[in-house]
């Protein structure tokens, strides 16, 4: 295992200015970042940035890890900067968001459409970057397939019929499981009650507009969202729910 010794400044294989730890700091929230590299030493300044920022960092040595199938993450960064051509042939999963570390000039027809970061690179500049691509995962976006949503570090499979939270399966009802799907397909508009209970239940439903509050308080709870200050679910007043920008 390699050892990282706490108070020194990050630096190596990356230009510019060094990063350091501050001590106290509390991580109030978490994104998921897979790196794939076989020669991890060689990006161990990126690792310890990234670790720094609250990034939950998980790395694997290898392209073809069947793990990395299922791994719910916020990005994968592929190491290619000394890998040999024959590996530029391993897949990376297509329902996640990647990125391709390269040498140099290391760019050619194989990596056109691709995100792509030249390394080494200040760490301020490659940190930046990554924090754009995972910004731009927060937002709801269908899934390969349209088979899933996802909302910030929920996954919503409509397939399987299941909801990932940080990739935790979270156990809900199969009303609450409609509820959160018609919250995130509307895409951050609101859905008054009844268009919620027309969504759940169907139009020729007649139940009062108070059971769609009360499966809101179970989902939230479940979800572990906090209605004065939501991070999933935001009550609009007087008129019904959408999902927290």
């Amino acid at each position: 295992m390699q050892r990282f010794e706490e108070n020194s400044p990050i630096n190596d294989n990356a230009t510019g200015s060094a990063t350091s730890f501050e001590e106290g700091q509390f991580c109030e929230t978490t994104r998921r970042v897979v790196i794939v590299s076989p020669f991890p030493a060689s990006i161990r300044s990126l690792f310890v940035a990234l670790t720094i920022r609250c990034y939950d960092v998980l790395l694997f040595h290898q392209e073809q890890d069947p793990v990395l199938l299922s791994m719910n993450s916020d990005l994968i960064i592929v190491d290619r900067t000394r890998t040999v051509p024959a590996d530029k042939s391993a897949s990376i999963p297509g329902n996640h968001r990647s990125m391709l570390l390269l040498h140099g000039e290391g760019e050619d027809s194989e990596t056109q459409g691709k995100e792509v970061l030249l390394w080494p690179c200040p760490i301020e500049a490659a940190l930046a970057k990554i924090e754009e691509l995972v910004s731009s995962n927060d937002s709801l976006q269908p899934m390969e397939g349209n088979d899933q949503l996802r909302f910030k570090d929920i996954v919503v499979d409509l397939k399987r019929i299941i909801v990932l939270k940080a990739g935790m399966k979270i156990e809900l009802t199969r009303t609450e499981f409609d509820l959160l799907k018609g919250l995130l397909l509307k895409g951050g508009g609101v859905m008054t009650r009844q268009e919620i209970m027309e969504f759940v239940w169907g139009e020729n439903y007649f139940g009062g507009s108070n059971s769609v509050d009360v499966h809101i308080k179970s989902l939230r709870q479940k979800l572990g969202d906090a209605p004065k200050n939501p991070k999933y679910i935001v009550t609009v007043r007087g008129i019904g729910y959408r999902i927290a920008d």
